[in-house]
């Protein structure tokens, strides 16, 4: 790539990561675990996750692993443009690793309980495959723990977009759990990152568990001529991982993360009364 190929893409990916990440914050929110027996005062941040529509009925996504952690005390999370903090009360059906995904069903009644500027993803933006183009602009959204903290009971924490592409499967991320018949890598090396503002870094990756992966499209339609637009970007995998002598992050092919089967595994569940997660 010539020095001149080589600018246009940076401020070409660096728009396209600003917009991404106004684009999904709204389906973002942070995960924190509550140790207090009130609404999740005096927490600690544990992971991350996004909200999404099917059938006309709301659910957080994240990681079984973080919502594992639900057996032990409960969890929280948060609405866009909302201060307020409520816990995960419903059924978590979840899939361990190589899927290390869960749902939650959010009531109606605790969406609808203030005003807040949370949405959820359709169903139908998560794809079928991870399938992008060679050299796709993949693009994910996290909270880390590094940039969050509680004051004064309540949750600040700041949300950490990146755009950055697929790379090869190491042998440290093989060790790490990850197998590439399941899952990918992404290169994530915070000393080679540019910063969007010139001014921020990024954080260490713990915390991010739970974010969704994007394939934003970009380098698909720079192939074919067509103008991009962030509604064209696809769910395409979910974060796990991070082999941190690897500079790399790991995260879970969509078609191995099994939403619709979790998804009919909530539905029993919430007609059967169970309230834990289930593997």
């Amino acid at each position: 790539m010539s020095d001149s190929t080589r600018v246009e893409w940076d401020r070409i990916s660096k728009e396209v990561v600003a917009a991404m990440s106004a684009h999904v914050e709204s389906f973002s929110t942070p995960i924190s675990k509550a140790l207090s027996d009130e609404n999740g005062e005096y927490g600690l941040h544990h992971g991350t996750g996004t909200y999404f529509e099917a059938d006309r009925v709301k659910y957080l996504i994240t990681n079984e692993h973080v919502a594992f952690e639900l057996t032990k005390m409960p969890l929280t999370h948060m609405f866009k443009g909302s201060e307020t903090i409520f816990r995960l009360i419903n059924p978590m059906p979840a899939l361990p690793v190589p899927a290390d995904v869960a749902i939650c069903r959010i009531d109606e009644k605790v969406w609808g309980r203030e005003s807040h500027d949370g949405l959820a993803i359709p169903l139908s933006r998560f794809a079928r495959r991870h399938a992008p183009v060679q050299h796709e602009l993949l693009f994910f959204a996290g909270f880390s723990g590094e940039r969050s903290k509680f004051c004064y009971d309540t949750l600040a924490t700041c949300g950490t977009p990146y755009g950055t592409q697929e790379c090869p499967f190491s042998d440290e991320a093989v060790a790490r759990g990850g197998d590439p018949n399941f899952h990918f890598s992404l290169f994530y090396s915070p000393d080679r990152a540019q910063s969007i503002d010139g001014k921020s870094s990024l954080p260490i990756p713990p915390g991010f568990s739970g974010s969704l992966v994007w394939d934003t499209k970009l380098v698909a339609c720079l192939q074919s001529g067509k103008e991009w637009s962030p509604d064209m970007a696809e769910i395409t995998g979910i974060v796990w991982g991070w082999p941190s002598s690897a500079a790399c992050i790991l995260a879970t092919k969509v078609e191995f993360m099994g939403v619709q089967d979790l998804l009919d595994r909530e539905r029993r569940q919430a007609i059967s009364g169970v309230t834990d997660i289930s593997k």
